[in-house]
């Protein structure tokens, strides 16, 4: 009966569901009257949205893990530190190809290999003894099902969108907070009742359940499926973004994107920023524990920082569509690069929280205008490789932010020097927006649209369309 309800749902009768009001309210908020919660747009961006949370859940908890191991096995935290550090590693070393692959064969696809290294990462980490293991499992294993997972996803959503991408990311974006929020704090009570080893096997068979179901529902492309993009207006041209087809177009114009100098200082900005953040969300909970908080006070931080950020998280894309999306961001790194000096006098549990509310809110616009800008810079060129090699910059951020916290501990025996580089880490990145071009004009060629038009296309948001082809490169090699 549920998978019934789930698609009528999703399909034409979505119109009376109980959340047609609101959104219908969120359309006459920001402009878009002329759509309802009946596209498919939304679909994607719910499994989007869900796929997000269980993947990045766990990378971004990994803060709960370290004292259980240090408890369990006696390693330090710097050791473990490194297992992070190596998942962050790989994952960012192989987002390039996933993006690739996401944009060559489909984000579905991508997505399915994605699920099943996630399922092995999460139940051979369960069953870690030795360092090896958990740098082989979580390090190797759990760090490529990361960049298959979360790379092609992203892309995949802005293809479902010609206009309003902003809007669409920013609900996408939500779970980056939502799935450390719930993720952090059910581990904590399952490390404290059955164990970290049987906690990670329950996330892991929940978390892969979760994700195969999912996938059943995902489409590709507005294309794949039978649909028009939302924001698609009665005289736009179509466009053609499946991976195969037009591969040669879409590889000139990867050539174009790759000779901008916003490509590269792009992938510079999201390692400066998540090496800032990463720091932090690794750091906090053992960083409260050494000042006197229990492990689930501790463990409350890092929640109210997910939970609080979700708020920016959703305004921040929305935001960049409608104003400029360098102001957006140079105000979340410069506020996140300024917050974390809160720590530096941290000492009670008060403290700590006042730290989780204040840092959350430029914390959560960090990481979540880039679709925007890729869109503002390169038109609709499909973004899945653009956007993998930003991940390598993100990647090797969390990389290096991740080992820094137990890495000065281990020197210094306090993480008073990891609160000052992440602060400047961020404050670098907020200088490297500046130097961005103006977001006014495109960088590259505007990606080509059909010649005509299909030859039924109803005004309907939700309505299907066949495109005819065009005299364009339907190579699939």
């Amino acid at each position: 009966m549920v998978g019934r309800w789930a698609r009528v749902c999703l399909s034409a009768s979505l119109t009376n569901c109980p959340m047609q009001n609101v959104a219908l309210w969120f359309d006459k908020k920001f402009g878009l009257e002329e759509h309802t919660i009946a596209h498919y747009a939304w679909v994607i961006v719910a499994i989007a949205g869900v796929v997000q949370m269980v993947g990045a859940a766990i990378r971004m908890a990994f803060g709960v893990l370290i004292d259980p191991l240090v408890e369990a096995f006696g390693w330090t935290p710097g050791s473990i530190g490194l297992a992070y550090a190596l998942m962050s590693i790989v994952t960012a070393l192989a987002s390039p190809m996933a993006g690739w692959l996401g944009n060559r064969f489909g984000a579905r696809k991508t997505m399915m290999v994605g699920t099943v290294l996630f399922f092995i990462g999460m139940m051979w980490t369960s069953q870690t003894k030795e360092i090896w293991e958990l740098y082989v499992a979580y390090g190797i294993v759990f760090g490529i099902s990361q960049a298959l997972l979360l790379v092609p996803v992203v892309p995949a959503v802005a293809a479902w969108f010609r206009r309003h991408l902003g809007l669409g990311t920013g609900i996408m974006m939500v779970s980056w907070s939502l799935g450390p929020a719930l993720v952090v704090q059910a581990l904590a009570v399952l490390f404290a009742t059955v164990g970290w080893s049987q906690a990670f096997m329950v996330v892991g068979v929940v978390g892969t359940a979760t994700l195969l179901l999912i996938m059943l529902f995902f489409r590709n492309t507005p294309e794949d499926a039978g649909k028009i993009a939302y924001g698609t207006k009665p005289n736009d041209n179509p466009l053609i973004t499946s991976g195969n087809v037009f591969v040669t177009t879409q590889k000139e114009f990867q050539g174009f994107v790759y000779k901008t100098n916003a490509f590269w200082n792009l992938i510079n900005i999201h390692f400066l920023g998540c090496v800032g953040h990463a720091v932090i969300l690794v750091g906090i909970i053992p960083l409260g524990i050494s000042k006197g908080l229990g492990p689930l006070t501790a463990a409350g931080v890092l929640t109210t920082i997910s939970i609080i950020s979700v708020s920016t998280r959703f305004l921040a894309p929305v935001l960049s569509e409608r104003m400029s999306p360098k102001a957006v961001m140079f105000m979340s790194f410069f506020g996140q690069g300024v917050g974390v000096f809160l720590l530096l006098t941290a000492d009670s549990t008060l403290d700590f929280y006042i730290f989780a509310v204040v840092w959350a809110i430029p914390y959560g616009g960090e990481g979540t205008a880039f679709p925007v800008l890729i869109r503002k810079y390169f038109g609709h060129t499909p973004m899945g490789t653009t956007y993998g090699w930003q991940l390598l910059g993100a990647g090797l951020g969390m990389a290096l932010g991740g080992v820094i916290p137990g890495m000065v501990f281990d020197i210094t025996g306090t993480y008073t020097w990891a609160i000052i580089l992440s602060a400047a880490f961020s404050l670098m990145g907020s200088l490297s927006i500046v130097l961005l071009e103006n977001t006014r004009r495109q960088l590259i060629p505007n990606w080509p649209e059909m010649e005509e038009k299909p030859a039924e296309m109803s005004s309907s948001p939700a309505a299907s369309a066949e495109p005819s082809p065009a005299a364009e490169d339907r190579s699939n090699g």
